[in-house]
């Protein structure tokens, strides 16, 4: 099997994994759909499905919930670079538009530099219907020790 048909399988089965298996968590509650993947260049992209409930007061989505979706895209990359689950040692999120409710969301995630230690990932967060207005940006660094 090629790397990007194992890429391709794992995310798929990380995203399986977070709609079925975790139920009832935050996980489980805003699970990301595959969309596609390249090995070559490192790359994830998902989507969310959205919920009104999910609005702040101004009626967009609730900053803390973008938060959730980049730590769940970027960690689902991270898992398939290390074969296990990768606590997020650091997260930070630049705010650049109004992140709507009423469609689905899509992640682009980029493997910066994996290493033994701790992965180095971006995202940006956009919808279908303007994927060149980015509406937030992330960068993450999430632990990659192997199991002992």
């Amino acid at each position: 099997m090629s790397v990007q048909q194992q890429m391709e399988r794992a995310l798929r089965e990380s995203a399986r994994m977070a709609a079925e298996d975790l139920a009832g968590t935050i996980n489980g509650w805003m699970p990301p759909r595959f969309e596609s993947c390249d090995a070559d260049s490192r790359t994830y992209i998902c989507s969310f499905a959205m919920r009104k409930e999910y609005a702040n007061p101004g009626g967009n989505l609730h900053g803390g919930l973008v938060a959730v979706v980049f730590d769940t895209a970027m960690g689902h990359l991270a898992r398939f670079y290390c074969d296990h689950m990768t606590p997020t040692v650091s997260l930070s999120i630049s705010y650049l538009r109004p992140v709507p409710v009423d469609q689905p969301l899509f992640v682009r995630v980029h493997m910066d530099k994996p290493s033994s230690t701790v992965d180095y990932i971006t995202a940006e967060l956009y919808t279908a219907g303007a994927p060149e207005k980015i509406l937030a940006t992330a960068s993450g660094v999430y632990l990659s020790l192997s199991k002992e």
